[in-house]
C-alpha cells in the first residue's frame, strides 16, 4: 500500500513538472518589431488565438483576418507589408519549416486578397506559429522587410 501511495505521489509531482515545462503557459506572442513597422498584439480569447499584426503603413480591419486581404479599405503604398502571426497552439498541423522566414517564391494568390500572400509555419516552444504576410509587390527589399519582422516574433507567456 505504501508503495502505491509513493508511486502516485511521484507520478503526480512528475506530471506537474512536465506540465510546467510544456507549452501550457506559452499562449501569447511577443514581438520586437523593426524600425518602420507598427505592431498590434491581440491576446488569446475564447474565440481566437493570440495574434500579433505588423504593418509598415496603416492597419486594416482586424475583423478581416487582421488586415490580410483587406485591400479594399486601404491604399497600399509601394513596398506595403501587412503580417499576421498566430499562435495556433500545440495541436495545429500545417506544413512546418525550420525558421519563420519567407522567400519570394512563397508569395501567391490567397482567397480574398488582391495582393500576393505568403504562409509559413514553425513550431516554437511546443506551439505552432502560423505567419501570413501580404505585400503589394514582391521585391528583395520587401521580402527582407517581412523576414526582419518575422525574426522578432516568438511564442511567450501571455
Amino acid at each position: 500500500m505504501l508503495v502505491v501511495v509513493f508511486v502516485l505521489a511521484v507520478a503526480g509531482a512528475l506530471s506537474g513538472w512536465l506540465a510546467a515545462r510544456s507549452s501550457g503557459g506559452v499562449t501569447g506572442l511577443c514581438a520586437s518589431s523593426p524600425t518602420g513597422l507598427r505592431e498590434r498584439t491581440f491576446p488569446k480569447t475564447r474565440t481566437s488565438e493570440a495574434t500579433v499584426a505588423l504593418t509598415n503603413f496603416r492597419f486594416g480591419s482586424v475583423d478581416n483576418f487582421y488586415g490580410i486581404g483587406d485591400a479594399a479599405g486601404r491604399d497600399w503604398p509601394r513596398g506595403g507589408v501587412t503580417i499576421a502571426v498566430i499562435n495556433e497552439g500545440p495541436d495545429s498541423s500545417p506544413p512546418l519549416r525550420r525558421a519563420l522566414r519567407v522567400s519570394g517564391a512563397d508569395f501567391r494568390g490567397f482567397e480574398g486578397s488582391r495582393w500576393p500572400v505568403a504562409h509559413v509555419a514553425i513550431r516554437s516552444q511546443g506551439r505552432v506559429l502560423e505567419a501570413y504576410a501580404e505585400v503589394r509587390t514582391v521585391t528583395p527589399a520587401v521580402v527582407a522587410t517581412v523576414n526582419r519582422a518575422l525574426a522578432g516574433v516568438r511564442a511567450c507567456r501571455a
